[in-house]
């Protein structure tokens, strides 16, 4: 055979093996997307079913005392499979008090499924079932995680499912994993490292002589005396070696989404929370948690505002009071990084309308029937739109807006920068480590420094008497009905002026996702004109609670004497 023929032969062979590996690389690829797709529980494109079974008592236990987050014992059937001694508890944080103090039972659920025995759900340990709450489109979270899983960043797996209690329907919600073991192995190979959860406050501040506990970040796994933990922080806060603690480049992917999507109910906005960060061997990582605020729909925040953030200060409050966002957005290498992932989350949700239309057709048929629904069927079509419901901006009509005005800002065409000052919000300055203090001991009745007693109906200092229904000197008649002057006609629901549509004599509508009034972002008001307007509204929220607990008390002992006792 001559050399020719020898050359022709090898670029045949060498073509072939080519062709072969491209052929099992694909195969194996596909072969691995099946397995994914055809995960037992989370079901892409499709809505799963759940039905917890639990002793009714055990079930109106639950429902009647929700602050006190109690697991019960139930049986659990998730799409076929059955698995009995799950711990079933309701969870949350401001949807859980929101749905506690409204007339509503659509509490968020948590399954631990190795709370009484050793076992697991197909390898799933707990899995959260989400209420949706705040968000009439049910698809905030949905599309977010998808977004940042295109980013290629570790998601949970999420997807919906029709959750039934004792085999009636209780609404359609969005299950989501648990992050903790089963998590971290699949993501990181191991879950041998630190875990650890931010819980309100957790702004990486740096302090001197601060303590883990004092970071707002809590263990949730892990062992507490081998973690580099407040070395990240103070490298990070001196702006010094922060690779060696950090994976930048996954908090730059993140960071994209998150400010692309203007997700403010997290470490970019006031409350600083809604992440995780998991250590191995010294160096963390971000982990995005909790996105159903996302794209615009933060309580509290100016829709506008959101819309028009600028991506080189996406924060509630100066960048300077977000120490990672603040490092990896002053170094001009990160920065161009960034951009380019500004850009390829743009891109990714050019065609954000099919997306919604996709997920419309999915769920669109259960939502009409979902009978705990916070909101109705017509608004959630047209908060999948371009309609406001609620505060909350319609999803497709925000995100046409928010990439063309992000798009301007990467071509040069308006500014990406000002002043470093970021958008306001409701609560602005309290996005560090006083609110974390703050807010400790809320989430069980107790108030924080300043309001003693109240949690327990012990009234502070100045107002006497008012726990057992007296009212302190000062307001005469109040006792019946009567108001004292400066508060017209409140004791008929009208309310005085500059307190709008709380006229029907109730609270505003906490349970589909409301704050009250004075949190609102006020479209630029300063801190302090927002912080007398919370002081104000904390005042006569204290008056009429007292003046409630004045009549109740009158009519108890206007019984008492007519029954003769």
């Amino acid at each position: 055979m001559s050399k020719s023929k020898d050359r022709k032969w090898g670029i045949v062979t060498s073509l072939v093996i080519v062709l072969m590996l491209v052929f099992w690389g694909t195969t194996t690829r596909a072969i691995a997307e099946e397995k994914h797709t055809d995960d037992p529980i989370f079901k892409k494109g499709k809505i799963s079913n759940v039905n917890i079974e639990i002793d009714e008592a055990d079930l109106q236990d639950m429902l009647d005392n929700p602050m006190e987050e109690e697991y019960k014992e139930g049986t659990v059937t998730y799409n076929g499979i059955t698995i009995g001694y799950t711990g079933v508890r309701v969870k949350g944080n401001s949807s859980l008090m929101s749905v506690a103090s409204s007339d509503s039972n659509r509490y968020s659920f948590k399954l631990e499924f190795n709370k009484y025995i050793d076992q697991n759900l197909e390898g799933y340990t707990k899995i959260n079932l989400n209420n949706n709450f705040a968000d009439p489109s049910y698809m905030r979270e949905y599309l977010t995680y998808d977004l940042l899983k295109a980013m290629g960043l570790e998601t949970p797996n999420y997807g919906y499912v029709n959750v039934s209690i004792n085999g009636e329907l209780y609404g359609l919600y969005l299950a989501v994993e648990n992050i903790e073991e089963p998590y971290l192995e699949r993501n990181f190979g191991n879950s041998t490292g630190n875990l650890y959860k931010a819980d309100t406050g957790a702004s990486l501040t740096w302090e001197n002589g601060m303590s883990i506990e004092q970071t707002g970040l809590t263990m949730k796994s892990g062992r507490a005396n081998n973690t580099k933990l407040l070395e990240f922080i103070k490298a990070l806060n001196d702006k010094k070696e922060v690779e060696s603690y950090f994976d930048v480049d996954k908090y730059l992917r993140y960071l994209a989404v998150s400010t692309v999507t203007a997700s403010m109910d997290s470490y970019q906005g006031m409350m600083s929370h809604n992440y995780y960060l998991y250590e191995q061997n010294g160096k963390f990582t971000f982990l995005a948690w909790d996105q159903n605020m996302s794209i615009g729909g933060m309580m509290g925040q100016d829709v506008d505002g959101q819309k028009e953030m600028l991506i080189d200060e996406p924060t509630v409050g100066a960048v300077k009071n977000h120490p990672l966002v603040d490092y990896v957005l002053s170094n001009n290498e990160y920065k161009e990084q960034y951009h380019q992932y500004v850009q390829q989350t743009v891109d990714l949700l050019k065609d954000i309308e099919s997306q919604v239309d996709q997920l419309k057709s999915l769920i669109g048929d259960d939502v009409k029937k979902d009978p705990t629904a916070f909101y109705s069927y017509d608004e959630f079509i047209a908060n999948t739109g371009d309609q406001l419901i609620d505060g909350k901006p319609g999803i497709v009509g925000f995100m046409k807006e928010r990439l063309t005005h992000v798009q301007k800002q990467l071509d040069g065409e308006i500014p990406s920068y000002v002043n470093g000052e970021g958008i306001s919000g409701g609560m602005q300055g309290m996005d560090n480590r006083g609110m974390r203090e703050g807010m400790q001991g809320m989430g069980n009745g107790e108030m924080p420094e300043g309001f003693p007693g109240m949690g327990n109906g012990e009234m502070p200092e100045g107002f006497p008497g008012m726990g057992n229904g007296e009212m302190p000197e000062g307001f005469p008649g109040m006792g019946n009905g009567e108001m004292p002057e400066g508060f017209p006609n409140m004791n008929n629901g009208e309310m005085p002026e500059g307190m709008p549509a709380m006229g029907n004599g109730g609270m505003p509508n906490m349970g589909r996702g409301g704050m009250p009034w004075g949190m609102n972002g006020n479209q630029g008001a300063n801190h302090q004109d927002q912080l007398k307007e919370l002081i104000t509204v904390a005042a006569l929220l204290v008056l009429l609670f007292g003046s409630l607990l004045f009549v109740n008390r009158f009519k108890r002992y206007r019984g008492y004497k007519r029954s003769g006792k």
